[in-house]
């Protein structure tokens, strides 16, 4: 914790009378116990409880004090020092603060101590008696702390650099410019039965049932953002007892395309094609705890907040029926692993296990009628995403070719699409300005050397002549051929190479 003025001039002071007995704390600096409690229970946006009547001679009942007084005692958060005391004026310790303020909240921090949990987030830095200041300082913290934990709710436990690295490694992975994701997904079933003599003769009714359901899943996808253009390509393959399919679907920063088993193209509207490359949704984690470090990287466990997961299915679409009550329900467990091996934190790898229990209303409603002897089916989802951020255009599928579609990776200059729509306006204006500029200065320099004998004489003569006179309609498909397929071969990989770096 930084330290307060209050607390800088109190050390001071300590230090120049150490010789002398110890400072008494002036009695307005001190925290009392009634002010605190207030203090808290507005932080927590707790409502006091002003109704029925105070026994205590220190907090009367026409005191402002009493409603929240009232309700910290019905919550549990406090206790009185007598039966007609409650002790407003006490001073306060930090250890004192530190429990009334775990159990507002009813935090659960195994064998970490209150004080050890609140020094370790920055909201206290000493035991003994708090000052008004410090406990100015750990409602501060708190609010700030609640905010943080909108994000993983319930991570109190959670170190507060831990946490700052989480959410950076969140933020960074679903901006990167370049996602490459690999995932591997099964679905398995559990069963219990409501009658054991009947398993015998259901189990094949139930094996038939559940045919169609049981699958393999191995996905890929690209995606790629230009500013604020986006493009993906992601592949599914679905392996199940009743057959394979494969699915592809394609975002053309908005437009959706989809095609299954290779049955042609056609346009969709959907939510999911990028909600498979980066699927961490807000809220999704809680009760995160930080595993340690596997070799040069972060691990983070989590439970899936079931609310947070019935959220993004709902808003995808995905949910058909009334799959509600079940997803409520169920439970789960995430593994992260964060690289942070470059200071910008990102999502390496991310290992699910996630567990949906359909009770007997559940099952009828999902399957129909049935009168298999079932009490409860489990179907229990097991995922492993695998990462990547290298710069890497998506390769459209075969069969679909689209006009504006990238064709190379750009880190803001140069060609970036087929049809010269935003690679060419920002490219060759930029590309050109620094692609010409820079490598006209630099690329023309090795150019001349080496493949500007052509790409000058060809590229510069009939690329600038023709291109730049013509207004890079002709010139970029002349001098983009020729020029700049020779010299910006040659141009772009040292122009762009020090261009981009420019830029």
């Amino acid at each position: 914790m930084r330290k307060t003025l209050l607390g800088g001039a109190l050390c001071a002071l300590a230090v120049a009378s150490a010789a002398a007995a110890p400072t008494k704390l002036e009695a307005s600096s001190v925290e009392t116990k009634g002010a605190f409690v207030e203090a808290l229970l507005q932080a927590a946006s707790v409502k006091p409880d002003a109704t029925g009547r105070s026994p205590y001679a220190d907090v009367p009942t026409g005191s402002p004090l009493w409603g929240y007084v009232h309700k910290a005692l019905e919550l549990g958060v406090v206790k009185p020092d007598a039966k007609r005391t409650f002790g407003a004026r006490d001073a306060l310790t930090a250890a004192q603060a530190a429990e009334m303020t775990v159990a507002v909240y009813h935090m659960d921090l195994g064998a970490t101590s209150p004080f050890q949990w609140a020094k370790s987030q920055g909201l206290l830095s000493q035991q003994g008696v708090l000052t008004t200041a410090d406990a100015a300082h750990l409602i501060a913290g708190l609010k700030s702390l609640l905010r943080t934990l909108a994000e993983i709710p319930g991570s109190w436990s959670l170190p507060a650099d831990k946490r700052a690295e989480l959410l950076r490694a969140m933020t960074n992975s679903a901006k990167a410019p370049y996602i490459q994701l690999q995932e591997n997904m099964a679905e398995m079933y559990k069963t219990k039965w409501s009658s054991s003599a009947q398993k015998a003769s259901a189990e094949a009714e139930l094996n038939q049932l559940l045919q169609s359901m049981s699958m393999q899943l191995t996905l890929s996808a690209q995606q790629m953002h230009v500013g604020s253009h986006t493009y993906a390509v992601v592949q599914e393959n679905v392996s199940s007892m009743a057959g394979r399919h494969t699915v592809q679907v394609v975002n053309d920063d908005g437009a959706f395309y989809e095609q299954q088993d290779g049955s042609g193209w056609k346009i969709i509207q959907s939510k999911f094609a990028d909600s498979q490359v980066m699927s961490l949704a807000s809220g999704i984690l809680t009760h995160v705890t930080w595993a340690g470090r596997q070799g040069s990287f972060d691990v983070f466990r989590s439970q899936i907040n079931p609310a947070a997961m019935l959220q993004l299915i709902s808003e995808l679409g995905l949910g058909k029926g009334d799959p509600s009550k079940a997803l409520l329900h169920a439970t789960g467990d995430i593994t992260l692993t964060i690289d942070n091996s470059s200071g910008a934190p990102r999502i390496a790898e991310m290992k699910i296990l996630y567990s949906v229990p359909l009770m007997a209303a559940d099952l009828a409603s999902t399957f129909g009628s049935t009168h298999l002897p079932l009490s409860e089916i489990d179907i229990q989802v097991s995922g492993d995403d695998v990462y990547h951020y290298q710069t890497l255009v998506p390769t459209l599928p075969q069969g679909l070719n689209l006009s504006n579609w990238p064709t190379a990776a750009s880190g803001g200059t140069g060609s970036t699409t087929t049809g010269n729509t935003t690679g060419n306006t920002t490219g060759n204006t930029t590309g050109n300005t620094t692609g010409n500029t820079t490598g006209n200065t630099t690329g023309n320099t090795t150019g001349n050397t080496t493949g500007n004998a052509t790409g000058n004489a060809t590229g510069n003569a009939t690329g600038n002549a023709t291109g730049n006179a013509t207004g890079n309609a002709t010139g970029n498909a002349t001098g983009n051929a020729t020029g700049n397929a020779t010299g910006n071969a040659t141009g772009n990989a040292t122009g762009n190479a020090t261009g981009n770096a420019t830029a």
